[in-house]
C-alpha cells in the first residue's frame, strides 16, 4: 500500500514540475524581444591597422533587458574563426548598450587585396536572466563552403596573374629609378593589354561574394571584411 502511495505521489510531482516547466517554456516563447533594436556600424577608417564597428542595442520596451552575443572574428582569407567573443549585460528601458570592435586587417603576406576581419554577430535577450546568444559561424561558413572555395581558387588565379604582369612590366619596361613619360606609357600599355583578363577576375569577384551574401541573409549575414583600399 505504501508503494503504491509513494508511486501516487511521485507521479502527481512529476506531473506538476511537467507542468510548471510547460508553463514557464509557454511563457519565454510568448515574450516578443521585437521591441529591441539592433545595429552594426562601421566608423569613417582612421588607420590601415584596423576598421572600428559599433554593435548597438536600444532598448524600446517596456522594462529592462538582459542581453548577450556571440561575436566571431574571422580570418579575411580562409574565413576560418580566429577568435569568439561573448559579452553581456543589462540594459534598462529606454536606454541604449554599445560594443566596439577593432576589426584587424590581414597578415603582412596578405597584401594583394588585403583585407580587414570579416565578423559575425547573434544576439540573445532574456527578462529575469541573461539568454547565452547561440555562435553561427561554423553552421553558416559550412552552408558557403563551396562558394568560399570558388572565391579562393578565383583570388589564387588573380594573385598569380597579377605577378606575372609585374613581371612583364619589369622585363618590357626596366627602369632607372626615376618615372620618366616613357616609362609610364611602356607601363600603361601593358597594363592594358592584360585589362580583359583582370576584368574577369573581378567579375566572378563580385559575383561570387553576391551569391555568399544571398546564403540565409537573416541568420548568416557577415559583417567588415572590406578590402584596404576602399
Amino acid at each position: 500500500m505504501k508503494s503504491i502511495m509513494k508511486s501516487i505521489v511521485y507521479t502527481g510531482l512529476l506531473t506538476v514540475i511537467s507542468c510548471l516547466a510547460l508553463i514557464a517554456n509557454s511563457q519565454a516563447a510568448e515574450v516578443d524581444f521585437s521591441c529591441m533594436e539592433e545595429s552594426v556600424r562601421g566608423k569613417p577608417l582612421v588607420t590601415d591597422r584596423y576598421k572600428e564597428y559599433d554593435v548597438n542595442i536600444q532598448n524600446t520596451c517596456p522594462g529592462s533587458a538582459y542581453w548577450s552575443m556571440c561575436i566571431e572574428r574571422l580570418d579575411p582569407w580562409t574565413y576560418k574563426v580566429l577568435e569568439t567573443h561573448t559579452p553581456s549585460g543589462l540594459v534598462e528601458e529606454g536606454k541604449k548598450a554599445r560594443v566596439n570592435l577593432h576589426m584587424k586587417r590581414g597578415p603582412e603576406w596578405m597584401q594583394f587585396r588585403n583585407r580587414f576581419q570579416p565578423f559575425y554577430v547573434n544576439i540573445a535577450y532574456g527578462i529575469k536572466t541573461p539568454a547565452k546568444a547561440s555562435c553561427r559561424a561554423a553552421m553558416c561558413e559550412q552552408k558557403k563552403s563551396s562558394l568560399r572555395a570558388e572565391i579562393l581558387a578565383n583570388e589564387k588565379a588573380w594573385l598569380n596573374a597579377n605577378k606575372s604582369l609585374e613581371k612583364k612590366i619589369a622585363s618590357e619596361c626596366p627602369g632607372t629609378g626615376w618615372e620618366t613619360e616613357e616609362q609610364s606609357k611602356c607601363e600603361a600599355g601593358v597594363r592594358k593589354a592584360s585589362q580583359a583578363e583582370m576584368v574577369q577576375f573581378v567579375r566572378k569577384d563580385v559575383v561570387l561574394r553576391e551569391q555568399v551574401a544571398n546564403v540565409d541573409p537573416v541568420q548568416c549575414q557577415v559583417y567588415a571584411g572590406g578590402l584596404l583600399t576602399e
